[in-house]
């Protein structure tokens, strides 16, 4: 059996990554309900019950597996919430595996945030939890999520159609081995 303890909290240099909670509901509402943070969304910004749908599908995952996507913070206020982020295992196209995911808020924009809390998701998916891969699941014209996933070693491996009437989106990955030779930082050097 796997130890997930290590998973939550986990630190990096500016962040507290944290399981995420119901009690988020409110900041999860303002981050993935401004039109902003979802410009290249398809189906646009979601309402706070749509959130509400959502968190308690990333709440059971975490209490069913032990890991999941976290409620990111601020290491030196806590309880201010950038954002959402980190893997979890969802169907991606054709593909079943730890999807990288990451939204935060537009005042948080700009400050490396992502790259920082993806690096501690990839260091977690390959270390501790011994995964094969990861995805990343991104629309063509989101050209700053691209360069993140980009940034910390992952490629554009293939593309699904899963918007109608719209370009297929990208679906970005690294393998374990790939991610092992890039030689990475533990968390708490991130």
């Amino acid at each position: 059996m796997i130890n997930t303890s290590s998973l939550n909290p986990l630190k990096t240099d500016r962040l507290l990554l944290r399981k995420l909670e119901r009690s988020d509901i409110d900041s999860a509402a303002i981050i993935h309900g401004d039109p902003a943070t979802n410009i290249h969304n398809p189906t646009g910004a979601r309402s706070r019950a749509a959130t509400e749908a959502l968190l308690d599908n990333w709440v059971g995952f975490w209490e069913q597996h032990h890991f999941g996507y976290w409620t990111v913070c601020d290491l030196k206020k806590t309880d201010e919430v950038l954002g959402f982020g980190g893997v979890m295992r969802k169907q991606i196209g054709d593909i079943t595996g730890l999807n990288m995911y990451f939204r935060f808020a537009a005042t948080a924009w700009g400050r490396g945030y992502a790259t920082e809390m993806a690096n501690a998701a990839l260091h977690a998916a390959f270390t501790v939890l011994d995964e094969a891969a990861v995805y990343g699941l991104v629309r063509p014209a989101n050209t700053a999520s691209r360069r993140t996933l980009e940034r910390i070693g992952m490629q554009l491996f293939t593309e699904t159609d899963d918007v109608p009437g719209e370009p297929a989106s990208l679906i970005y990955r690294i393998s374990r081995n790939d991610y092992l030779q890039m030689k990475p930082l533990t968390p708490e050097a991130i």
